[in-house]
């Protein structure tokens, strides 16, 4: 179904753009800001820099998994590279999969550094909500790969890619408060329709809020649960990529 070359020249380019190195060097500086500003606390220091660890390097990790992606993509557009797969005995709909299955390894490999990262700040204090936490980032990281695979190919310039890709996880990350300001009432005609848009648009993105809360780590888990995750995780993914595979195929190389 996916190729095992295509996923090792993904990955062999991820290597090339010293993707894991500028990863590595970003969860040192971000730990260490982490735990000098939990230093500042006056009590439980340990609890807020895993928070801000936690919070931070979670949105560090998605950034730099979009903007690889991104730009890989257009890059790839770019240089006739997408034409030259094409030509070899690969279908679409398999280089496409072979594509999600590299960036997926990609996202697994960020969120266990970043996983690692944030227990290695508070080592004593690993409760069952790290490994919920840890599930739901990798979750989340593997459906925005998904959707930066989708914006790649259908918008045809990096930085606008990244930028759609930017706005629709600020929304996701945004939704539970958005409905939340909705739920409390919106008094005029207009801004209820508006209300009834963001309610069909909460059906159809992946609800980022409800997922990595940086409580689980310093409270346990929460109401959210693994089902929950996996299925949300699925069903997103598999949609950006019918999306994705139904642009490639209307493509003319």
């Amino acid at each position: 179904m996916f190729s095992c070359s295509v996923v090792k020249y993904v990955l062999t380019a991820a290597l090339r753009d010293r993707l894991i190195m500028a990863l590595a060097l970003l969860l040192v500086v971000g730990a260490s800001l982490s735990i000098f500003l939990g230093s500042a606390a006056i009590s439980e220091p340990d609890q807020f820099a895993v928070v801000f660890a936690a919070g931070g390097l979670r949105l560090a990790g998605a950034m730099g998994l979009i903007l690889f992606i991104v730009f890989y993509l257009r890059r790839s557009f770019e240089s006739r590279d997408v034409d030259f797969l094409l030509s070899r005995p690969i279908s679409r709909t398999s280089f496409l999969i072979s594509h999600s299955v590299a960036f997926a390894i990609l996202a697994m490999i960020v969120a266990f550094c970043v996983f690692v990262t944030v227990c290695a700040i508070s080592p004593h204090n690993i409760e069952s909500g790290h490994w919920l936490w840890a599930f739901s980032i990798l979750a989340e990281y593997i459906m925005i790969a998904n959707v930066s695979l989708f914006f790649a190919m259908v918008l045809p310039n990096a930085a606008a890619g990244t930028l759609a890709v930017f706005g629709l996880y600020l929304l996701a990350r945004m939704m539970g408060q958005i409905l939340g300001i909705i739920e409390s009432g919106i008094p005029g005609a207009s801004l209820h329709i508006l209300g009834t848009i963001m309610h069909g648009i909460s059906l159809i993105i992946p609800r980022f809020d409800l997922m990595g809360q940086t409580s689980w780590l310093v409270y346990g888990e929460g109401d959210i649960t693994y089902t929950f995750i996996l299925i949300q995780g699925i069903a997103f993914s598999a949609l950006a990529l019918l999306a994705a595979l139904t642009d490639l195929t209307r493509k003319q190389f």
